[in-house]
């Protein structure tokens, strides 16, 4: 059975909040109306990221406000993602007036056709990271993306928990499926040479040994998003990046 539109923008709204708690570096707090998880040793707003708002216009500025409270106390910016259903209709209106401000423009994409050919470079090779490997993931993701060494740690260490015991090419969105691509980047000496392909194709051939039916990823419309593109990749829905930065 085909995957469903609406359970494709549900997977690109929520996977970026499935990743479970890592006691002392990788929170889940509770805020009334809306997702989020924290990074309590480091201030980001990929690490602290609130989203998927269902908040109505009587209850939005409160916990606006609750939010850059919490963060307020570690002295930490907190970012804010913006999805197709958030509600209510003007929250960027309310967040803008709260001092955040649009960062990052991303294009929710999935892929269908699972069975697309992709032509790579056949000098490039792939292989699953394993613990090994650590010290190098964690030098690809804060020099690649780039992010805090320290925040790239905590997420080279949370993505193993979210993959629940799969290959992790391409974590399985919960009851569904739905292969998230979550997490790509392509060190600056080694881009135009067909890596980030060769990688896509493999994660898109191992999730489709999974019996996976789609793929989904976020992408950066500056970056990653054209790429894809070319992959065979379709936008659904437009996502996009919201920071306070805490004074």
């Amino acid at each position: 059975m085909a995957t469903s539109k609406e359970s494709i923008v549900h997977a690109l709204e929520n996977s970026v909040f499935e990743f479970p708690e890592l006691p002392g570096r990788w929170e889940v707090p509770s805020f009334w109306g809306v997702r989020a998880h924290a990074t309590p040793q480091t201030s980001h707003p990929i690490g602290n990221l609130i989203g998927v708002s269902t908040l109505t216009e009587e209850n939005a500025d409160s916990v606006i406000a609750q939010v850059q409270a919490f963060f307020a106390k570690r002295n930490h910016m907190v970012g804010w993602w913006l999805n197709p259903s958030s509600t209510p209709g003007d929250l960027v209106i309310r967040l803008e007036a709260a001092g955040f401000s649009k960062v990052v423009e991303q294009a929710g994409q999935v892929l269908t056709n699972m069975e697309r050919e992709i032509k790579v470079n056949p000098v490039v090779t792939v292989r699953q990271a394993t613990q090994a490997d650590r010290d190098d993931l964690i030098r690809l993701y804060a020099t690649a993306y780039p992010l805090p060494e320290e925040l790239a740690a905590v997420i080279t260490d949370v993505l193993p928990l979210a993959a629940r015991g799969k290959p992790l090419s391409g974590l399985p969105f919960p009851k569904s499926t739905i292969a998230v691509m979550q997490g790509a980047a392509t060190l600056s000496e080694y881009r135009g040479k067909g890596v980030y392909t060769g990688l896509m194709a493999k994660r898109l051939a191992d999730a489709r040994a999974l019996g996976m039916e789609a793929a989904i990823l976020q992408a950066d419309r500056r970056t990653s998003a054209p790429i894809c593109a070319n992959l065979g990749f379709e936008e659904v829905c437009s996502i996009d990046l919201y920071v306070w930065e805490n004074g």
